[in-house]
């Protein structure tokens, strides 16, 4: 099939995304560009049949973008749909196989998807281990990387690679702030059954800069919830509850199922830090 009959859909919103968007160009596979942010959905913010009709496209692959409705009515146009995912949304699992087995991360996807090698990594002037590296990182974070081999050093430049892919997407004043947030945040935070739990009414997300805290200070998987007030965000990380969380209250999963997360919304349930903790007592009390 020619590349040129195939359209990808992304947000470029995180490493892995504009890392996919980059190798696209490098393939010269036409683009339709979301600008939303995490939480992105084809059926919001653009109109994508328009843009797959005008194109004259049979082949329309989807980035991370759940949204059953366009997703229904791009395939009755009779376009193949190819969906690139790697996570569970409130009705609807995208996190594994047909066969049960949890997916590789939407890069490590892609590259599967349209042949990627090595060579052509290097003829493109990539690093093929960084390259992966971000796939390997999205998919279980610094510890799936650890798992696949990677060094101590080799993770640190995984880590540095994914700050310059992100570094369009931040203000470096507002990133000052951030740390400085992210410092204060922990220094509060108090343990609970095994879990760290840190609160924040910051209006921008500082769970990435959490997690990375956590690999320099720590330096292992560590049960974490994280509740940012300011923007409705409850995330628990590396643990065994994600699923059942997931399946109690809804909202997404990531990192290989033991990671959670829930936005309080209008016109949703809301989730409380007590209720989370009363459905992870619930689950050990029964286990």
């Amino acid at each position: 099939m020619s590349l040129k009959k195939t359209v990808l859909i992304i947000p470029p919103n995180d490493a892995e995304a504009i890392l996919i968007t980059q190798l696209a160009d490098k393939l010269g596979l036409p683009l339709i560009v979301s600008h939303q942010v995490h939480g992105a959905s084809l059926d919001k913010g653009n109109d994508y049949l328009r843009r797959i009709r005008e194109g004259g496209y049979t082949r329309v692959v989807v980035v991370e973008m759940p949204g059953v409705k366009t997703e229904k009515r791009i395939r009755q146009l009779g376009v193949k749909l190819v969906i690139l995912d790697h996570h569970h949304y409130t009705g609807l699992s995208r996190a594994h196989d047909q066969k049960g087995h949890l997916l590789p991360s939407s890069l490590e996807q892609f590259i599967e998807l349209f042949h990627i090698t090595d060579e052509y990594l290097k003829q493109w002037g990539f690093n093929p281990r960084l390259v992966r590296g971000i796939g390997i990182q999205d998919r279980g974070y610094v510890w799936a990387l650890q798992d696949e081999g990677y060094t101590k050093k080799q993770i640190q430049d995984v880590l540095h690679y994914h700050d310059e892919l992100t570094r369009c997407l931040h203000h470096p004043k507002q990133e000052a702030r951030k740390d400085l947030m992210t410092q204060r945040a922990w220094g509060r935070k108090r343990k609970w059954n095994g879990f760290w739990i840190v609160s924040t009414r910051a209006k921008f997300s500082l769970r990435p800069r959490l997690s990375r805290l956590l690999v320099d200070t720590i330096g292992k998987p560590t049960p974490l919830i994280i509740v940012e007030h300011g923007r409705g965000l409850i995330y628990v990380q590396e643990s065994s509850f994600a699923m059942p969380l997931f399946e109690q209250f809804g909202g997404f999963t990531f990192g290989l199922d033991r990671n959670w997360g829930y936005k309080n919304e209008a016109g949703k349930a809301r989730v409380t830090l007590r209720q989370v903790k009363s459905a992870i007592e619930s689950v050990r009390h029964n286990t």
